[in-house]
């Protein structure tokens, strides 16, 4: 029988026993899951490590387990792929975090793009999906997410001499190696608005390329992805080259 996984504070790790306080965790345990005293389940830290567990004491306000083995967790890609996607409207972000989560990407950014139509992100309600999305699939940590960035902020901090990134836009080249053979460890991939990125935007971009910067232009075909596909599908193909 498969074994039920929860992210804990590493500090709830205590020699051959973990305390976990957090009340929607225990609350997860107890009323939705109906765990008892007994059961197996499979607790991560969020540094990499995984503990098999056995639960001891229940209740609203504390879980107790024993711990019966500690390893490693080797499902990490050693390439972290930061995702800056633009916004869009509340369910297609959060079916992208979860997703993109599974795939394996490290970092996402949301975009405010020159025509995003969703300008804000319920951050909470972000990062439950981000956990949960993590936990499913069996991930040692959680994605970082961060705050919303204007896409020139983003452009003027994410990209730099060392990391490798990608734009995704139709006027560009077939997605081919130049920017992923060089992307071993790090590598960026924007995705736009439904809308597109206007032209200033991309004239930006190009000209970071006329300076020598490690970018690429790049479509993924013939056919018309929308934005919320576009970064799982690039993300994917990367991730498992």
């Amino acid at each position: 029988m498969k074994r039920h996984r929860f992210f804990i504070d590493p500090r709830g790790i205590q020699g051959r026993f973990a305390y976990i306080s957090d009340p929607s965790v225990c609350g997860q345990m107890m009323k939705v899951l109906r765990l008892r005293a007994g059961d197996e389940v499979i607790m991560l830290d969020g540094l990499g490590f995984e503990y098999a567990a056995r639960l001891l004491k229940l209740s609203n306000k504390e879980v107790q387990a024993e711990i019966l083995q500690r390893q490693m967790n080797k499902n990490e890609s050693e390439l972290k792929i930061t995702l800056y996607q633009a916004l869009v409207k509340k369910d297609k972000f959060e079916w992208v975090l979860q997703k993109c989560t599974e795939v394996g990407v490290a970092h996402f950014v949301p975009l405010r793009a020159a025509r995003s139509e969703k300008t804000g992100l319920n951050e909470d309600r972000a990062k439950k999906v981000l956990k949960e999305a993590a936990e499913q699939s069996e991930r040692a940590i959680i994605p970082e997410l961060s705050e919303i960035k204007t896409f020139e902020s983003a452009l003027r901090k994410g990209v730099t001499p060392d990391t490798p990134t990608m734009f995704l836009d139709a006027s560009g080249e077939p997605m081919g190696s130049a920017v992923t053979a060089r992307s071993r460890f790090t590598l960026n991939i924007f995705i736009g608005p439904e809308g597109g990125w206007d032209e200033v935007e991309l004239e930006a971009v190009r000209g970071l390329m006329r300076e020598g910067y490690p970018l690429e232009i790049v479509n993924l075909g013939p056919r018309v992805l929308r934005t919320e596909t576009a970064g799982l599908v690039a993300a994917g193909i990367v991730l498992n080259r």
